[in-house]
């Protein structure tokens, strides 16, 4: 058992160690893109989901989300950086994933 701490405690610290190399910038712009997308899919879901299939509310979020990030990047800071427009889109389809995977569950529950 004391072997098994081990190695969660040895795989938490690679983890940790890889992500201390990510500018915590780029950290925070895919955080908050997951969060936008997510919270957006979500909304979206319960209010437009008896309209709208899941591919055009994913359409939505992607529009919402992207318009954000470009918004964000592109006119509110004083010069854009492509790194954080990417680490927004990465995030952006992480939340993707995770809205598919609701929406998969909503699916099957009925």
């Amino acid at each position: 058992m004391e072997n098994l701490f081990a190695k969660i405690k040895t795989a938490c610290l690679t983890v940790v160690a890889w992500l201390n190399q990510w500018a915590k910038d780029h950290i925070l712009h895919f955080a908050v893109a997951d969060n936008i997308a997510t919270v957006s899919g979500i909304i979206l879901s319960f209010i437009l989901g008896w309209i709208l299939s899941p591919g055009w509310i994913a359409a939505a979020v992607v529009f919402i989300t992207v318009a954000v990030i470009l918004l964000k990047d592109c006119w509110i800071d004083d010069s854009a950086d492509w790194r954080d427009i990417l680490a927004g889109l990465i995030g952006l389809a992480w939340a993707l994933l995770k809205l598919w995977l609701f929406w998969l569950a909503v699916i099957l529950m009925q």
